[in-house]
């Protein structure tokens, strides 16, 4: 069995979640979508027309942050400690137990950049349907990660399965500014035509971007073959939030393990 490695909340983070949703001495959290106005997040919306229900059923969400990104966000409110902090490693099942245990019914696999251990989601899912047939798995793509293959993805378009598709820019400038890395256009758009061909339940965010250039994204992206009548439906704009983690999101080096001790 895959062992994971999660990385529990940052001194950062600490500051904007409840103490009552912090669960298992914060190597996870829980989140709910719809408090402190965050009504711009559609995938409660999105995850009953897919899986019917009502919207508050997928309201809440069960949060596991793994360790590793290929990206810097400098709006990340999950910080760098967040993201490359000291992490403990868990498996599958003692991952699933765990969000059985905390009562939810949307397990999201987050990060960091999840897709990174794109090839592994296959055993979390099986597991996570072995025990809770009727929960909801959840994760995200930014299509820059790693190049995704046909039979790994296949292997995930399962049913209770829906996951977002992160956008970080409209183009490679956007892109730099918001993640400070470069962005690799022929992989974004290679994977995101490997998501679509694959069949995978998927929306589109975009997150920091310039609202008034979305329409023109489009017309380029349907340039490199993405059925845009398909996506642009279940898709949205994340405007940024001034959290109180913002100011900590550097307190961390990039790509280093901080040892707890340090923290």
């Amino acid at each position: 069995m895959h062992t994971w490695k999660v990385v529990p909340l940052s001194p950062g983070q600490l500051l904007d979640v409840r103490p009552d949703d912090i669960l298992n001495n914060g190597l996870y959290r829980r989140c709910s979508t719809y408090r402190g106005g965050g009504g711009y997040d559609k995938f409660p919306a999105i995850a009953a027309r897919h899986f019917g229900g009502d919207e508050a059923d997928y309201s809440t969400q069960f949060i596991v942050q793994l360790f590793g990104c290929n990206l810097d966000c400098s709006y990340c409110y999950v910080t760098r400690a967040g993201v490359w902090g000291d992490f403990e490693r868990v498996t599958s099942d003692e991952m699933v137990e765990a969000f059985l245990a905390s009562g939810q019914k949307v397990f999201h696999l987050m990060g960091g950049a999840p897709a990174l251990q794109l090839p592994f989601w296959q055993e979390l899912i099986a597991t996570l349907r072995s025990k809770s047939p009727g929960s909801v798995f959840h994760s995200d793509l930014m299509l820059t990660e790693r190049d995704y293959g046909a039979t790994e993805l296949s292997a995930i378009s399962k049913t209770r399965c829906l996951y977002a598709v992160n956008i970080k820019g409209l183009d490679a400038e956007e892109w730099l500014k918001n993640t400070r890395k470069p962005l690799d256009e022929t992989q974004f758009w290679k994977n995101w035509k490997s998501v679509q061909d694959a069949g995978l339940p998927a929306y589109v965010t975009f997150t920091g971007v310039s609202r008034d250039r979305v329409d023109s994204f489009w017309e380029k992206a349907s340039k490199h073959s993405i059925d845009v009548s398909h996506w642009q439906g279940d898709s949205f704009v994340i405007d940024l939030i001034a959290y109180e983690a913002a100011p900590h999101v550097d307190d961390a080096p990039w790509g280093a393990v901080i040892q707890r001790s340090q923290k």
